[in-house]
């Protein structure tokens, strides 16, 4: 039996750093309903000159780190390291962020379970990127 789902790490790059909340918002609805769950965040900037930075979400203000709630406080800060951010800085372009999450898919610990007690094997696991799967989609709904 698991106790965890998959784990997939997302990178976000924001060419021009423009944090409205709606990206927190979905993550918080989504972390709600049981779909996943954040496990850890990391925001990068890099200015026009190239310095390159990081926030420590635990220094965040008590008002910005309460909107944080939805990342539990036992894997927040904890899994990304100053390698990952040292990585990330490398791949980024002047003048830009990029936000790096963990994201367990928690849906998948009940239905590996129940597979598993049936005894069931997965065989084989593979992402296909949401955009290949559009694209696929499109072209079904053109031969159609």
């Amino acid at each position: 039996m698991i106790k965890h789902g998959p784990v997939d790490m997302l990178v976000l790059a924001l060419g021009e750093p423009h944090f409205d909340g709606s990206i927190m918002k979905e993550l918080k609805r989504q972390t709600a309903t049981g779909v996943i769950r954040v496990l850890d965040a990391m925001v990068l900037f890099k200015s026009a000159e190239g310095q390159s930075w990081s926030v420590d979400l635990e220094d965040l203000p008590e008002e910005d780190l309460a909107a944080l709630n939805f990342i539990p406080t036992d894997t927040r800060g904890g899994l990304f390291d100053s390698d990952d951010a040292e990585t990330l800085w490398e791949g980024m372009v002047p003048d830009s962020a990029v936000v790096a999450l963990a994201i367990e898919h928690t849906w998948a610990v009940d239905l590996v379970n129940v597979l598993e007690a049936a005894g069931v094997e997965v065989a084989m696991n593979v992402r296909i990127p949401a955009p290949i799967i559009d694209e696929a989609f499109a072209s079904l709904e053109t031969n159609a």
